[in-house]
């Protein structure tokens, strides 16, 4: 998800594919998997800079991260859906889990209640506000 409106317009390529400009997104990671069993399972947020493209129907790009790139689509990295923080490497992981913040409560049960479909649903601006806010934005 965009964190800056207004300042990551659409735009179109010379071959006519639309494009959106630079800006902060919001990257939802899911450590669940690798964290230790009795812990509950919670929703971290980081945020990198990313550029989308149209590619066919769906818009794409790259976020880097430490180093490793990261396939981007849609609200929130993965079409709405949190990336795995055990699919990225190892060193990866180390890094990233100083960096991840932890997801409010009320904001993960927002998310997951759902009403989005490849996109954020009811919660979308209160998870834009929080992470404005908390990533400053």
């Amino acid at each position: 998800m965009y964190l800056r409106s207004g300042q990551n317009g659409t735009y179109y390529g010379s071959d006519g594919q639309q494009r959106h400009s630079r800006a902060p997104f919001l990257l939802l990671i899911d450590a669940s998997p690798s964290l230790p069993a009795k812990q509950d399972a919670c929703m971290y947020a980081i945020v990198r800079e990313v550029a989308m493209e149209q590619c066919g129907h769906f818009m794409m790009g790259t976020a880097r991260v430490y180093g490793h790139s990261l396939t981007v689509s849609g609200t929130y990295g993965s079409d709405g859906l949190p990336i795995s923080l055990d699919r990225l490497p190892v060193k990866v992981q180390d890094k990233i889990r100083a960096e991840m913040v932890r997801l409010p409560d009320e904001l993960y049960r927002a998310w997951a209640k759902g009403g989005g479909w490849n996109g954020s649903g009811s919660e979308g601006p209160a998870m834009q506000a929080w992470a404005r806010k908390t990533f400053k934005v």
